[in-house]
């Protein structure tokens, strides 16, 4: 990957409400001229990781309070349902869309039609804003992500808590305690199912798990992960 030149890109989100169908909310409209520069030049600064970080961009923090509920807490996603107070796609897409997701460069957040994100906790500090967005995918998962802001609403970083769901014979539920600001101890827990034969005859399933116990805490501008457990079983089930 080549290198490019920085560019500096601030993203200033204007706000408005708006109210859609029956329980549906939709927060945050942009017009698309909010860009100062084309989507094809952002496009290609997107794939120079040196110039990934020069990019700012902004999250206006009351509207993120106006369709959130204050105090992050603790979760379990099996329990979890969407709010439906809908972020507007161009927020993720021309903001939060800018920010890799658990610092992976390939990893961002993408809204369309079927899948959007919506508003869930928030809390602060005198140095932090962070708040939660669930994001529901329609062909399998629900996903909590957090996200940090500065006090002027410069985004930080997002990280992924966790999701529940499954899809072909594959089924994860996380969970995760509040520790403090910006502090959680999270727990992974996924299986796969595999269905085995022989000479045509259903014999039983291949249970794969993997599960992962850890703790993020958020300093500065990221956050410090450590692994407390992890393993990774096979059993086989009969029939």
């Amino acid at each position: 990957m080549k290198k490019g030149f920085s560019i500096l890109l601030i993203v200033f989100i204007t706000y408005s409400c708006k109210n859609a169908t029956n329980t549906e909310e939709e927060f945050g409209e942009i017009p698309s001229q909010e860009l100062s520069v084309s989507s094809n030049a952002v496009s290609n600064l997107l794939k120079d990781t040196a110039t990934l970080k020069s990019i700012e961009a902004k999250i206006d923090i009351e509207l993120v309070k106006e369709c959130s509920e204050e105090g992050i807490t603790s979760f379990n996603m099996d329990s979890i349902t969407d709010t439906k107070k809908y972020l507007d796609n161009s927020i993720i897409d021309n903001t939060l869309g800018k920010i890799p997701v658990n610092g992976q460069k390939d990893w961002f957040l993408k809204a369309d039609e079927w899948e959007r994100f919506s508003c869930y906790q928030w809390e602060e500090n005198q140095n932090h804003f962070l708040f939660t967005l669930l994001q529901k995918d329609e062909s399998c998962c629900l996903t909590l992500y957090l996200c940090v802001a500065d006090k002027e609403g410069k985004l930080l970083t997002i990280r992924s808590l966790g999701l529940s769901g499954g899809d072909g014979g594959w089924y994860e539920n996380d969970w995760g305690e509040r520790k403090g600001f910006g502090k959680f101890k999270l727990f992974h827990d996924s299986y796969y199912d595999e269905d085995k034969f022989e000479n045509g005859v259903e014999l039983g399933i291949t249970r794969e798990q993997e599960y992962t116990e850890l703790v993020i805490s958020l300093k500065s501008k990221s956050f410090q992960i450590d692994t407390l457990d992890y393993y990774k079983t096979e059993v086989f089930i009969k029939k």
